[in-house]
């Protein structure tokens, strides 16, 4: 999933940038645009999920690349910032998911990015998954479709390892990091693909670029600003938990 920003000024760019990163852990990229122009080019290019556009901008306004994106045929979600709210009325005309005020706070982007995910969730198909046939259809016979094995390649060797003894997955640039007990490991899987692949149960994706094993959890801790971080069994290894998933360990 693709995000585009677009802003004239670089510095506000990089911080929509920044705390979008922090709070939207099912964004794949991010990707920016300094005008209308160029944000244009880039919609032809790149499927993008929603853009966050300024609506003043020297050349063409963002009222007015969202207009000709509309007549491009740009399906995706609009949000609009600006620091001023004149042209509320105006932006929603285009089918504006939302309305952000400059200076952007945190909060009010949380929520945003609520709404946000809560209109995918009304566009996406229901789906069965595999619990669901089996307590319907018990007598059904149902393939295991989640991950028991992860094969990592050594030099001209491949080795397998149980997915019961893999600690965590942290991803860094184009690898995920496979932890265990006694050796690390690269692979080319992504966190998204491994979200999938893997019991969500056992699995825990506390952050958008790390996934735990729940059983090798030793204690989670939360500091004096409410951020949670947690400390794996055997391991001098401490990882974050993002806002989004602290309701994980709410209930614990």
């Amino acid at each position: 999933m693709n995000v585009l920003v677009v802003d004239d000024e670089p510095l506000l760019r990089f911080h929509m940038q920044k705390l979008l990163n922090e709070l939207w852990e099912e964004v794949d990229h991010i990707v920016t645009a300094g005008s209308g122009m160029d944000a244009l080019k880039i919609i032809q290019e790149v499927e993008i999920h929603t853009v966050f556009m300024d609506i003043k901008m020297p050349g063409i306004s963002g009222l007015d690349t969202a207009k000709e994106m509309r007549n491009q045929g740009f399906k995706g979600n609009l949000v609009f910032i600006t620091a001023y709210d004149e042209h509320a009325i105006e932006a929603f005309a285009q089918e504006a998911i939302d309305y952000l005020l400059k200076p952007v706070e945190e909060s009010r982007l949380q929520s945003c990015i609520e709404r946000l995910i809560k209109q995918n969730k009304t566009e996406i198909k229901y789906e069965l998954d595999a619990d669901q046939i089996n307590r319907w259809f018990p007598n059904e016979t149902i393939t295991n479709k989640y991950l028991a094995w992860i094969n990592v390649s050594i030099g001209d060797r491949i080795l397998v390892i149980n997915v019961e003894d893999i600690y965590c997955f942290i991803s860094e640039d184009k690898y995920t990091t496979v932890v265990t007990h006694d050796a690390e490991y690269l692979i080319k899987k992504s966190i998204k693909q491994l979200t999938v692949e893997l019991h969500p149960d056992r699995f825990w994706r506390i952050h958008r670029a790390v996934i735990v094993q729940v059983a090798k959890i030793s204690q989670v801790s939360k500091d004096e600003q409410g951020r949670y971080c947690l400390v794996l069994k055997g391991l001098n290894k401490t990882l974050p938990v993002s806002r989004n998933n602290t309701y994980l360990f709410k209930q614990m």
